[in-house]
């Protein structure tokens, strides 16, 4: 994941309460927007999903039917639980930022074909990696929606 642009990896500080990571997950897409050529989310889940993402995981379960391949609409087979999000449209990036929390696994890809951005076991792993602008404008937007800078603590491995 690494390159010579970035500050670093980054994860999701351990105990992050859902209105952090929620907050999290959105300021940094929000910060990858641009770098982003495509975010898959599996719309599955180990918990019940909260109430206040359920017009998401319709949305995306939804999305999944659409984008079977031909031979599964031939043959009627169930859509599978990854959908392929453009992070250019801003609704898909407001989606997968609403359950990746939540779900099992979430990956954000750059242009330059690299993982990024992953959000997986239903918000225990989180793991991005910023350069000093994207880390900037996360600690901003996580400003914004009232959550403190602490939530996002350098990953060491």
């Amino acid at each position: 994941m690494r390159s010579r642009a970035t500050t670093g990896s980054f994860m999701a500080r351990d105990g992050a309460g859902a209105d952090e990571r929620q907050a999290l997950c959105r300021a940094v897409l929000h910060a990858l927007q641009d770098r982003l050529t495509s975010i898959d989310v599996d719309v599955y889940s180990d918990e019940p999903w909260p109430p206040d993402v359920e017009w998401a995981v319709a949305a995306l379960s939804d999305r999944a039917v659409e984008q079977r391949g031909r031979l599964a609409k031939r043959f009627g087979w169930a859509p599978g639980v990854t959908v392929r999000l453009d992070p250019s449209v801003d609704r898909d990036l407001d989606l997968g930022a609403a359950i990746a929390p939540y779900t099992i696994a979430m990956t954000g890809i750059a242009t330059n074909g690299g993982v990024v951005v992953s959000a997986d076991d239903t918000g225990s792993s989180f793991v991005v990696e910023l350069t000093p602008t994207e880390h900037a404008a996360v600690l901003a937007r996580l400003a914004e929606l009232g959550v403190g800078p602490d939530v996002l603590v350098v990953f060491e491995n």
